[in-house]
């Protein structure tokens, strides 16, 4: 009898154990599919939101003040982009510390594709000779692209008397340090591109710098200084006005938009040649969707004829490439300008 209870109990457990298991089964199958479930309803979310992108207003942030070449390219290509997408593209100006304050304030973003920044050469340049911010491409950001190109210029305020290279020349050498001139900041590109061109002419200047290469113009419109560089696009309206002078012009060949300004090699310096570009960045880990449809849409908007005309009369080339292209590029011109600091001893100024 005890045998019989024995052997019923143990197939009662056994019994008992195989309920158990298809239960934990039916409950594990469950899962899996209700994850599986999740999983596609989150990714038709997300391709829905692709999809639609953008259904809000988008930010822009520019890491310079306004008034400059960065600040006024950016305004033209929010203005682009607004008409492209159908919703406002604001430009929220963050100068300060050479961009780095702009810089920060992006990289905290959510990365959703409706805080974007839009930089120039300049931020690219400064995060090199920072030890403290070091702007990599694929790390810290999302670079989705390469939006401009534009030429820089020596610039002098008519009343200076100088009507060339030369001449200026011959002053700074007679006169050691009594001349001087205004960049955006210490250690962006209109004060990198004053030290090569000081460093080829062997020439002194004393350095003057400001928030933004809008306050150094003002001040070269004033008088308070006499030289600064600056993007054709920044300058164009005070050239053509006379209220500054153009005494050279950063290329291989001068602008079809300036034709009356000399490069540099025509008036016997060399090695002068450099220019501002813009790009638009984004916070790490953007949807790839999004950003090949910012890139794309942009781009395609940039080459319709009313478009070309408007970014052309501005002193702006486009160019439009993809994400991985602006990558490639970004890491030339790291190597390039980092060797061009070291050739001229370039040492930031605090």
């Amino acid at each position: 009898m005890k045998k019989i209870v024995f052997i019923q109990n143990l197939q009662n457990i056994q019994h008992l154990i195989a309920s158990c298991f298809l239960a934990s089964k039916r409950i594990f199958l469950l899962s899996i599919i209700a994850f599986g479930a999740h999983a596609a309803q989150d990714s038709a979310t997300q391709n829905n939101a692709n999809a639609i992108y953008p259904n809000k207003p988008v930010r822009w942030i520019v890491p310079t003040g306004a008034g400059g070449g960065t600040d006024m390219a950016a305004r033209l290509f929010a203005q682009i982009a607004t008409e492209t997408w159908h919703q406002s593209v604001v430009v929220d100006n963050k100068p300060g510390a050479s961009g780095m304050i702009g810089l920060d304030s992006l990289a905290i973003s959510p990365s959703d594709g409706y805080t974007l920044g839009f930089i120039s050469v300049s931020q690219f340049i400064d995060s090199i000779l920072l030890q403290k911010f070091a702007f990599d491409p694929n790390k810290d950001f999302t670079p989705i692209t390469l939006i401009a190109t534009s030429p820089m210029v020596l610039l002098t305020n008519p009343n200076s008397g100088f009507s060339s290279v030369k001449e200026l020349i011959e002053f700074a050498k007679s006169h050691p340090n009594e001349l001087s001139y205004s960049s955006g900041g210490s250690g962006g590109l209109t004060h990198l591109c004053m030290e090569v061109f000081l460093n080829k002419s062997k020439i002194t200047a004393v350095h003057v710098p400001y928030k933004g290469s809008g306050p150094a113009i003002i001040d070269l419109l004033a008088g308070r200084v006499q030289l600064t560089f600056s993007t054709l696009p920044a300058s164009m309206q005070y050239i053509k006005t006379g209220r500054l002078k153009a005494l050279a012009i950063a290329s291989n060949a001068r602008s079809p938009l300036a034709q009356d300004i000399k490069t540099f090699k025509e008036q016997e310096i060399n090695g002068v040649v450099f220019g501002s570009w813009y790009g638009l960045i984004g916070p790490k880990n953007m949807q790839p969707a999004i950003v090949q449809k910012i890139s794309s849409s942009l781009n395609s908007s940039a080459k319709l004829s009313e478009n070309k005309n408007k970014i052309s009369d501005d002193g702006i080339e486009s160019i439009g490439n993809s994400s991985a292209e602006f990558i490639n590029f970004l890491q030339l011109e790291r190597s390039q300008w980092t060797a061009i600091s070291k050739n001229i001893d370039f040492k930031k100024q605090d």
